[in-house]
């Protein structure tokens, strides 16, 4: 029995010790400038599905982990992709623009959803995937070596995405892994269920504590003169620090990720002298990944009186027993005198 136990153990830290040690595949400062917006699919049912967690951040039959950015002007400014383990390059693929799915359909990148991206091919037959990167921010060639944090591309809003992101993926003979829960290494099973204890995640151990699970966040807000659509605000054209005294309207937006079935959110106007313009709750009754609200308020004198007005939101959400403010923050925007009037 003793020979036997010493066997399983000796197999099990051989195994082990064979499997990856991922880091984080894009340079980020986590939770503030990017956070993972859709987790691996853990339900076998169909028409279902479940994050690791047994959350709901994922989507039916999803299999990557994604990266999400929090603006188009990140992306813009440039955010290293990185090889989360050191590897072989044995795909490469380049040259496609970057540009919203939603403005030239998905049949512009039929059979080349994933944009340009990247495979690395690691010890133990682990493969990494590295999808919608950045139009020609691709410095390796297939059959170069690189080492695990070593830059292989940017962030981009290629293949079928409307919004940057990296669609990282981890798989072994073919078959994609969750790395929050890895594959068994004694029965090489990857369909681990979402509650079970008995996972190995393929993180190491810096990255598995830094990964925490985000469920709701802000991602932006601003205000502007006209009413915005959400791709013009992601790109920041939306975006006033000093709104005119003459101007017909004042517009606060605010681009949320993680709404839940039942949450309320607040947006509310306030004007410099502490009155509230205008309120308005919006109730949700459904889960929404991402989320992009306005507030419209038109001014109803000549001018408006000049000083600073903020924006207010206030997401509250009923979990259960309890009432819980998950968002309650504010932003500001100046009136000035238009000084090129009359």
């Amino acid at each position: 029995m003793r020979k036997l136990l010493c066997f399983v153990l000796i197999s099990f830290f051989s195994s082990s010790s064979l499997a990856l040690d991922l880091g984080i595949p894009i340079a980020c400062d986590y939770g503030v400038e990017c956070l993972i917006s859709s987790y691996y699919d853990k339900s076998i049912s169909q028409g279902e599905y479940k994050d690791h967690t047994c959350g709901r951040l994922s989507y039916d039959n999803h299999k990557s982990t994604d990266f999400m950015l929090r603006s188009h002007t990140q992306m813009k400014d440039g955010v290293n992709v990185v090889a989360s383990d050191s590897g072989k390059v044995i795909f490469v693929r380049d040259g496609m623009s970057d540009i919203s799915v939603n403005l030239i359909g998905e049949e512009a990148v039929r059979g080349r959803e994933c944009g340009n991206g990247v495979i690395i091919y690691h010890k133990r037959g682990y493969k990494t995937e590295y999808c919608h990167l950045k139009n020609g921010s691709i410095p390796k060639k297939v059959g170069e070596y690189v080492e695990k944090g070593e830059i292989i591309g940017q962030v981009g809003l290629s293949g079928i995405t409307s919004f940057p992101y990296l669609q990282f993926t981890v798989s072994l003979g073919g078959d994609a892994i969750d790395p929050f829960t890895g594959d068994n290494p004694i029965t090489g099973d990857i369909n681990v269920p979402c509650d079970s204890l008995d996972i190995y995640p393929l993180w190491d151990k810096q990255t598995e504590k830094r990964l925490k699970y985000i469920a709701t966040s802000l991602l932006s807000m601003g205000f502007s003169e006209k009413v915005p659509h959400s791709q013009g605000a992601r790109e920041g054209k939306f975006s006033r620090t000093v709104i005119k005294d003459d101007s017909k309207l004042m517009v606060f937006w605010v681009d949320i990720f993680g709404l839940v079935a039942g949450d309320k959110l607040n947006l509310s106007i306030i004007a410099p002298n502490g009155d509230v313009l205008k309120t308005e709750t919006r109730p949700f009754d459904s889960n929404r990944r991402h989320i992009f609200q306005f507030l419209v308020y038109k001014n109803k004198t000549r001018y408006w009186p000049l000083g600073k007005y903020i924006g207010k939101i206030e997401l509250v959400r009923n979990d259960g027993n309890e009432i819980d403010n998950v968002i309650n923050t504010s932003t500001m925007v100046e009136v000035i005198r238009n000084e090129e009037r009359n």
